[in-house]
């Protein structure tokens, strides 16, 4: 099973998540951007997911609220600014975070080779304490398991 990388520096505002999918990047940018199958993969675990909005298109709009066995709601959302198979770009907001607008700008790209596909993320937030805040949150632990949970996602489409 692969498993991502994360990697920041100390004093940066940045992470990069790397990770290789044993899937060709048609398949990897449609689990991303087509809600049905996103409801399939991005869950935490122990949560469900709902995907409210999913408007995976240039000035579109995304919003997921992930459940845990007792009731707690966790929400994320953001705006796409770019969406094509090669190039992603848009914001991400947890809505957990103690103070609203603790934004990041995210740009992921998927490279295809040999019918594999290797995404890399590029995260800026707006301060150190945001990065790490989310970095705090349990935001690895929570990425390897929706991954992983897309790997099988990814096996199973046609």
């Amino acid at each position: 099973m692969n498993k991502a990388t994360v990697t920041t520096r100390p004093g940066e505002p940045f992470v990069v998540i790397e990770r290789d999918f044993d899937a060709p990047r048609d398949k990897v940018f449609r689990a991303f951007t087509e809600k049905e199958l996103v409801k399939r993969w991005w869950v935490g675990p122990g949560y469900e997911v709902s995907v409210e909005l999913l408007d995976a298109r240039d000035g579109g709009a995304w919003r997921f609220v992930q459940r845990d066995k007792d009731g707690k709601t966790f929400a994320f959302h953001g705006s796409f600014h770019r969406v094509s198979p090669e190039l992603t770009i848009q914001t991400f907001e947890f809505d957990g975070m103690p103070e609203p607008g603790h934004v990041s700008l995210d740009k992921m790209m998927l490279t295809e080779k040999d019918g594999k596909t290797h995404m890399r993320v590029e995260s800026v937030f707006m301060s150190v304490a945001d990065r790490d805040g989310m970095i705090a949150s349990g935001m690895e632990e929570g990425m390897q398991h929706t991954y992983n949970t897309l790997d099988d996602v990814l096996k199973e489409m046609a």
